[in-house]
């Protein structure tokens, strides 16, 4: 499945993007002076406040849309994955109801990948907060990265097939995905949560993330468990590659 929009596309998202948030940047302008006054009875004020939450929504909404076209600019650099999934652990751990709890964890050793780390820190809080907005309660989500070699079939027959590549599994014991959703969880706008805030984006923009890095979004599940595998190549493939990304 093709996620990354073509050049004439990323122009399209970005305009797009950028016009609905100067509008959404009224709406919370003006939804704050009115929301100021005193004088507002009740109704009035969850009316506002409704429609400020769907202000918020929206401007979400655009942010992780944007997220799925290619950045005008990126920074390409050396990334300790060790070092940013501890810069996250606050950010996880923020997503997770009172009941869940998150685990953290690197083997030792790992290599360096090179990558734009603002396109990692997105794909990796998209996938956790997935697992958290599905845990209901009492579940454990552990997050774990790991080296070694990876079968080429998981990469795009037409580039390079990575040996050496490091991967960030994100793994919980809830109830797992059913058999008939599988195939759909990375479509736009697919979602089965019931909640008014889900918009069906996050596994989305998580895979566009990893082939905008040159890397692989992958999944398994199980009643009891459930991991998304994020691949990327490591440093010793990467130094010679050109990055995905313009």
């Amino acid at each position: 499945m093709q996620i990354v929009p073509n050049d004439f596309q990323d122009q399209f998202v970005r305009g797009l993007v950028h016009r609905m948030n100067n509008i959404l940047s009224l709406f919370h302008g003006y939804l704050g002076l009115l929301m100021d006054e005193q004088k507002l009875d009740p109704v009035a004020r969850e009316g506002l406040n409704k429609i400020k939450d769907g202000a918020r929504a929206a401007s979400d909404l655009m942010d992780r849309t944007n997220a799925l076209v290619r950045p005008v600019s990126a920074i390409w650099r050396e990334v300790n994955v060790c070092d940013l999934l501890c810069q996250l652990r606050p950010t996880f751990e923020s997503f997770c109801p009172a009941k869940v709890k998150i685990h953290v964890d690197c083997a030792d050793n790992l290599p360096l990948v090179w990558a734009d780390p603002a396109r990692v820190r997105i794909a990796l809080s998209e996938l956790v907060q997935n697992a958290c907005e599905f845990a209901k309660s009492r579940v454990t989500i552990s997050v774990r990265a790991n080296a070694g070699r990876v079968q080429g079939e998981l990469f795009n027959s037409s580039a390079e097939q990575p040996e050496h590549w490091l991967t960030i599994g994100i793994t919980d014991d809830g109830a797992g995905i059913p058999i008939e959703d599988g195939g759909r969880i990375y479509h736009p706008f697919f979602t089965t949560k019931r909640t008014k805030s889900a918009t069906g984006l996050g596994l989305t923009v998580a895979m566009g993330c990893a082939q905008q890095l040159n890397g692989t979004l992958v999944h398994r599940s199980r009643k009891g468990e459930t991991t998304f595998e994020f691949t990327l190549p490591s440093r010793l493939e990467q130094q010679n590659a050109k990055p995905a990304v313009a």
